[in-house]
């Protein structure tokens, strides 16, 4: 039986434990914050109202003998401490008030308000602290797909390669209190990957308008990446399905790691020399996806394809797309026929331009 205790917490003393890195807000098993501000400013307008919320989940984490410490996780809480602790920095207001323009009695009935939490008696390298987080939102639309597989795989060598690719793990350790990345992921794999450049891709896809920043805060390129990944390796499949599989095939080992990270990067780097930019329609999410696979495809072939040559035929296509190309790349993108359609298509474009 799992031992826990429920108890109350003043906002201050959470406040303080997480500036003091005595609470770890964004664990491991954490989803990226994506609540806007409208979210947040709601929450804390209940906290101002003295209105009840839903308690706090903490793993109570290990002591530490020698400091007579212990650093705690939150397992489900993070959207709301972290809005608690912005409206107490400054970054946003409630109904035109900062925290700083409170009064001193709000100020301190804000900083005495009681929040419910139920302490797990578990370290935080435990998997049912990871069980739990995963229990308690499973029955919840609050996390996507992908953030789901992300918790569930992540220490999967599969995934650890996609995270690197997708730029959504950190490569920085600060030593073995640090668990904003799973603890039980090898320390192998951050000095591999530290090794590796992976700018073109992490560029094309993060910073070119492919994805919102609130897709990237939901992981959704992630799980594109993670399809990239699954089709240059086993070819063309239906929607995430073979990059599910492959998240259990390649758990405990991916010896084609090196080989995926530098054909994706090339690929990547094509793509941008290309030029394309803003709005453009061959930056749109079906089409990166086919344009990356292609490309990876002929590249390893050691077609001679140009970028600049690419770009041009790419451009005079756009002006007289087909009816089942533009379907394709518009509806049910992630069907096996759609992603074929775009992949023949795109390939006999790229081959037909070599002249």
């Amino acid at each position: 039986m799992l031992e826990y205790r429920v108890r109350s917490l003043s906002l201050l003393n959470l406040v303080n434990d997480i500036r003091a890195g005595r609470l770890i807000p964004d664990a491991y098993f954490q989803r990226n914050l994506v609540w806007r501000e409208v979210h947040k400013r709601g929450f804390i307008e209940t906290i101002l109202k003295g209105y009840p919320f839903p308690q706090i989940f903490i793993s109570k984490g290990k002591v530490n003998v020698e400091n007579m410490s212990t650093i705690s996780c939150i397992v489900d809480g993070q959207q709301r401490c972290n809005a608690i602790t912005k409206y107490i920095n400054g970054e946003f207001d409630v109904g035109g008030k900062t925290y700083a323009t409170l009064s001193e009695l709000e100020k301190s009935d804000f900083l005495k308000y009681e929040i419910a939490v139920i302490e797990l008696e578990l370290e935080n390298d435990d998997p049912k602290v990871q069980e739990i987080f995963q229990r308690i939102n499973r029955t919840s639309t609050s996390l996507t797909s992908i953030e789901k597989l992300a918790s569930e795989y992540s220490t999967s060598d599969f995934m650890l390669v996609a995270k690197l690719l997708a730029d959504q793990i950190s490569l920085v350790r600060s030593g073995d209190d640090d668990f904003r990345e799973d603890p039980n992921i090898p320390e192998e794999f951050f000095t591999w990957a530290s090794r590796q450049k992976v700018k073109s891709f992490q560029k094309l896809l993060n910073d070119k308008g492919v994805f919102t920043s609130q897709e990237i805060a939901r992981k959704t390129n992630l799980m594109h990446t993670l399809n990239v990944m699954a089709a240059v390796l086993g070819g063309l499949s239906n929607r995430n399905e073979k990059a599910t599989e492959l998240l259990t095939d390649f758990a405990f080992g991916f010896p084609q790691r090196d080989v995926v990270v530098q054909t994706l990067e090339q690929a990547a780097d094509f793509v941008l020399k290309m030029g394309h930019r803003g709005k453009s329609y061959w930056l749109n999410k079906a089409n990166v996806f086919s344009l990356l696979v292609a490309v990876a495809s002929l590249q390893k072939e050691g077609q001679g394809i140009e970028p600049s040559r690419v770009r041009d035929a790419l451009d005079a296509y756009e002006q007289r797309l087909p009816a089942d190309y533009k379907l394709a790349a518009a509806e049910a993108v992630n069907g096996t026929r759609a992603r074929q359609l775009r992949n023949q298509y795109l390939t006999q474009i790229m081959l037909e331009s070599m002249g």
